[in-house]
């Protein structure tokens, strides 16, 4: 919890200090097509290690799409309880996303509203000496709806990147009934990584 409270205020710092410029000098680099691999975590309560990847375009100077997808090790920490062993748990994703792009000085900012779908596969295996084993697995096909926010900071070619992405889906996109917020808060998710401009 202390980790993850550390990344959020690092990550609002960067984010704080870097929104202060907004115009764009005649300088800053336009990068009409970026690949930004990274990795990162979900904001609830379980440790898992997020794998991702955003390509984004920026046919013009305001204009932005992006591809973002990504691998998901879920609870990579809590693979026995009990007597349950977990033998996968994992999510892919992909989205596609539309947006615009301010710039600064030495950074730009995005801001996507994004849409893709999920996958989630898991299987668990009852592991007791006393009883017969027995496997159950689990897969599903989810919507995934949402606005991501993608910071780029650096040089020309190479840059460091921070991204963070907000659910819209269960709530409100499936329904109003607010038992659905649980759901939005496990799939938050911040991401760190390097990027380079292809053109």
């Amino acid at each position: 919890m202390k980790l993850l409270i550390s990344i959020s205020a690092a990550a609002i710092l960067l984010t704080t200090t870097a929104l202060a410029q907004t115009e764009a000098p005649a300088k800053y680099v336009h990068r009409t097509l970026t690949v930004e691999p990274s990795v990162g975590i979900h904001t609830d309560m379980d440790v898992d290690l997020l794998l991702s990847a955003l390509v984004q375009w920026n046919p013009r100077r305001k204009l932005a799409f992006a591809s973002h997808s990504s691998y998901n090790i879920n609870n990579i920490t809590s693979r026995d309880v009990e007597s349950v062993h977990t033998d996968y748990n994992y999510s892919l994703t992909q989205r596609l996303g539309v947006g615009t792009t301010l710039y600064g000085k030495r950074s730009s900012h995005s801001l996507f509203l994004m849409g893709g779908v999920s996958y989630t596969a898991y299987q668990e295996t009852l592991v007791n000496p006393s009883l017969e084993q027995v496997s159950v697995s689990i897969s599903s096909l989810s919507p995934d709806y949402g606005v991501m926010y993608s910071l780029k900071k650096g040089g020309k070619k190479w840059f460091f990147t921070f991204r963070a992405y907000l659910p819209l889906y269960p709530w409100p996109m499936k329904g109003a009934d607010i038992n659905y917020v649980d759901a939005n808060i496990y799939a938050i998710s911040l991401e760190f990584g390097v990027g380079i401009r292809i053109k």
